[in-house]
């Protein structure tokens, strides 16, 4: 078996001591650094070693840590390997930046290296979408002193509070005037045929998301493009009768897009839940205005759902487009309701939480449903047998997850570490003993 995958989970486990994860820093860095960038916390002697290394992968990796603190990312800020810059402009979730990084930051990108992939705008719209924190990098940029930096504000002026608009509006650099005043135009359109691009592209999916004249509504309509037809079914602005439309069109993933929609009527939502296409009756069996009865009347198969919530429909998402966020934990009231619900992606909603009592877990825990089964070994009170019998689950990813469990018995971790399926979880199981994880490392080296 290959040491990689040893190595990964040695790395990700949360009881590693500092000394087991420096020696990984230091003798197998490129086969570690993913799973240092997946552990929950990241101690200071390994944050500084993994700072000073000499491959950008491991310095990447600290940058795009979740909990790596602002200080070692101002400092991967500076780094001379642009890959690293640019993992360490953040993600949401992340500790924010200072401003005076973010207006050093943002004084960089507005003069980028000639050597450079990315042009300006595209720097400013990566740290945009990596920060999570639009508003305040706007409010930055707004009061910035390089015109350039002020001009990408200003054409994003509706984010800006009344003061901030006023100042780019008159601001004494006439290009960010110009910006200013586009903005504010543009705000007020109505996208038309002219707008929407000829191909597929981020622009193309961005004008599908602004309001919408009739006269765009039935090109696209017209166009046959079933893909530009899913964005648009989910266009709040798209009207009634065009609502209709689509949800009588005879491909079913335009069908599909229409079921979020919150503006369905009774008889609307009666026949998307009677549709020939199951991945249609599947993404309408969540909706907010079902009632258990009625979810249970519909005949879905959660098999058809993607990895990133969708139901076997293609992904034209971009940042531009929002989508809800099926991942959220959820209360514990709600979880007890859904847990217990005839639909499948509710129940696995519902075992996201992990204060379900012993007794609704096991519930869950017998759900023919995979996804709701891993989710057992985020239980701290789930019962070891219940674990160790999962380990032998018919789905992959629920093994994995027993084996990384601490609930499961000492003797069937240390049997899973040669196991080559579930090594990697194994050795992330945090009921492993120091002691077996030296020795893996002294075979690993002598190797």
């Amino acid at each position: 078996m290959s040491p990689s995958p040893v190595l990964r989970g040695l790395a990700r486990n949360p009881a590693a001591p500092v000394d087991v994860l420096l020696r990984l820093v230091e003798a197998w860095p490129e086969q570690a650094c993913e799973g240092l960038r997946r552990r929950r916390v990241l101690p200071l002697p390994v944050r500084d070693a993994m700072l000073r290394h000499p491959s950008p992968r491991v310095r990447a990796a600290l940058a795009a840590h979740p909990h790596v603190d602002a200080v070692a990312r101002a400092e991967l800020l500076a780094d001379p390997v642009w890959r690293v810059r640019l993992s360490a402009f953040g993600q949401p979730g992340q500790e924010p930046l200072p401003d005076d990084v973010l207006m050093r930051l943002l004084a960089e990108l507005d003069d980028p290296p000639s050597d450079m992939l990315f042009i300006r705008e595209e720097l400013f719209g990566e740290l945009c979408h990596a920060t999570g924190y639009e508003l305040r990098l706007f409010r930055l940029a707004a009061a910035h002193p390089r015109p350039g930096v002020r001009g990408f504000a200003a054409g994003s002026l509706y984010l800006l509070d009344e003061r901030s608009r006023q100042a780019l509006l008159e601001d004494e650099a006439p290009e960010v005037r110009a910006a200013a005043a586009a903005a504010v135009a543009h705000r007020q359109q109505v996208m038309q045929p002219a707008d929407l691009p000829d191909q597929h592209c981020h622009a193309f999916w961005y004008v599908l998301q602004r309001p919408l004249s009739r006269a765009l509504i039935d090109q696209v309509l017209a166009s046959g493009d079933t893909d530009a037809l899913q964005v648009m079914g989910r266009n709040p602005t798209v009207p009634p009768d065009v609502v209709e439309t689509l949800l009588r069109h005879p491909d079913p993933s335009v069908r599909q897009a229409v079921t979020g929609r919150v503006d369905l009527t009774d008889d609307q939502l009666a026949r998307l839940a009677a549709d020939p296409a199951v991945e249609v009756r599947t993404a309408l069996s969540n909706h907010p205005r079902l009632t258990e009865q009625q979810r249970a009347r519909i005949d879905i198969d959660v098999t058809t759902v993607t990895g990133d919530g969708h139901y076997g429909t293609a992904d034209v998402r971009c940042r531009w487009i929002p989508y809800p966020a099926d991942d959220a934990v959820p209360e514990l009231a709600d979880a007890l309701r859904w847990a217990r619900s005839v639909d499948p992606l509710l129940r696995r909603r519902a075992a996201r939480n992990t204060e379900l009592p012993e007794d609704v877990v096991a519930i869950l825990a017998d759900d023919p449903d995979p996804a709701v089964r891993r989710l057992v070994a985020l239980d701290a009170h789930a019962a070891p047998e219940l674990v160790d019998r999962l380990t032998t689950d018919p789905d992959a990813t629920v093994r994995q997850a027993m084996a990384s469990s601490p609930r499961l018995p000492a003797s069937r971790i240390t049997a899973l570490l040669d196991d080559p399926e579930l090594a990697e979880a194994a050795e992330a199981n945090p009921a492993l003993h120091v002691d077996q994880m030296q020795q893996i490392l002294g075979r690993t080296a002598a190797r």
